[in-house]
């Protein structure tokens, strides 16, 4: 009979291999392993009592739940059949993370293996749609964005199955390879690929456990140097999301109306305002549910004709943004999804600082997924797709060595304060 582990393994094996094809012609790969991941939680906790151990899921899956009531019963922004599909799209990325973190499954050597040729088939396959220019990417998957979404989580699997269990040391031609892959990414001529390049391989190379923890001139230098190579990497959509909106010097309220992203971002700001704390609900602003069937949140703001935006656009960019949504979950979901990435860097953390060298592959790794999908997020809803979903579970494997990490801590307290007392 399979193990809770061994099904975890197939599971996000199968995403890994099919992540090319995922992404054009099998769409619904991501909702397959995201709920199948779900269903074997829900079985783990009515055979075997372990409710407790996916408190997180059930944590998320309840505010989660709440919107949507909140959305059904108390707004009238979309259709109760629309608010029901976007409350499966946002649950979607955070599944697999608090599964994975739940159980903690671990690849075999076989597994290690078999992924890292499948990483280094999905790089190859990237390059050669990149060489063959955009009629090939269009064929393989739709868009650049997207082949760059495949090179970076390949590198990142790579790199992760390429960890010693014994010693936790990855070798420096794996790191070579890692980095390799990820550059075929470059080619994707995308911004915010290069601001999440710098750091993953700073990370990879550079970085060493307790580099910020004591201040120094050559860290500070380091850093200041990092910063300012994301800044300039990443300057045209800085400036065009944040500065101007056109790419040019001076901010003008009137020009940002005519383009679609950023009068996202200004509006979504304004919805915080104005539907403080709760937002406007699920399928009511820059999420996929709201452009299928027409949100009416879009008319209340007077956006309703802005090219891009419109239900006249040929070309639709009401769901090319992730942080743009937060609006539909106002000022109170903000504040939790910023709490989430804290409480899981909270493990990453715990790992590094317990034993530095053995655990150093899970510490890069997470970080660079947070760097990744953080980054992502501000122009594309990665997040809540194929490489969000993909990405989200290895970071919750990663993660689960911290949980583990402090269960043992605890565990040695409980042991060393009855053994106190007994004496």
């Amino acid at each position: 009979m399979l193990s809770l582990n061994r099904i975890c393994i197939y599971i996000i094996m199968l995403g890994i291999t099919f992540v090319v094809p995922s992404i054009r012609y099998i769409t619904f790969l991501d909702e397959i392993c995201s709920y199948a991941l779900l269903l074997i939680a829900l079985t783990d906790c009515i055979t075997n009592g372990s409710w407790r151990k996916y408190t997180l899921l059930w944590i998320i899956m309840g505010l989660m739940t709440f919107y949507a009531w909140y959305s059904i019963t108390q707004l009238d922004y979309n259709l109760t059949s629309m608010i029901l599909k976007d409350w499966i799209i946002e649950l979607k990325p955070y599944i697999p993370f608090c599964v994975l973190f739940a159980i903690g499954p671990q690849f075999s050597e076989d597994d290690k293996r078999y992924i890292r040729i499948v990483c280094l088939i999905n790089a190859s396959l990237m390059l050669i749609a990149f060489i063959g220019g955009i009629n090939l990417i269009k064929l393989l998957v739709f868009h650049p964005a997207y082949a760059g979404h495949i090179t970076f989580i390949s590198g990142l699997f790579y790199y992760y199955c390429s960890r010693d269990r014994a010693t936790g040391i990855v070798s420096r031609r794996n790191i070579i390879i890692s980095i390799l892959i990820l550059s075929v990414g470059i080619l994707s001529f995308k911004a915010k690929y290069y601001g999440m390049i710098i750091p993953a391989v700073y990370l990879l190379t550079v970085y060493r456990p307790g580099t910020f923890r004591k201040f120094s001139f050559k860290h500070a230098i380091i850093s200041v140097v990092l910063i300012a190579g994301i800044i300039v990497a990443s300057w045209s959509k800085i400036q065009y999301y944040f500065i101007s909106g056109d790419g040019g010097g001076t901010f003008d309220p009137t020009a940002v109306q005519s383009f679609a992203r950023p009068v996202l971002y200004l509006t979504g700001t304004q919805i915080l305002v104005d539907h403080f704390p709760l937002g406007t609900g699920l399928a009511s602003f820059a999420s996929a549910t709201s452009a299928m069937n027409y949100s009416n949140v879009y008319f209340e703001y007077g956006i309703h004709n802005v090219h891009g935006i419109s239900m006249r656009s040929e070309e639709s960019f009401i769901c090319d943004s992730f942080y743009p949504s937060l609006a539909q979950f106002g000022v109170l979901g903000m504040i939790l999804f910023i709490c989430f990435w804290f409480y899981i860097y909270r493990y990453l953390r715990v790992i590094i600082r317990e034993n530095d060298k053995l655990y150093r592959s899970q510490f890069v790794t997470g970080s660079i997924i947070i760097i990744f999908i953080l980054v992502e997020s501000i122009a594309a809803t990665t997040f809540t797709q194929t490489a969000g979903m993909i990405s989200m579970s290895l970071l919750g494997m990663s993660c689960a060595f911290g949980r583990r990490v402090l269960a043992q801590q605890k565990s040695e307290v409980v042991t060393t304060s009855l053994s106190t007392r007994k004496i």
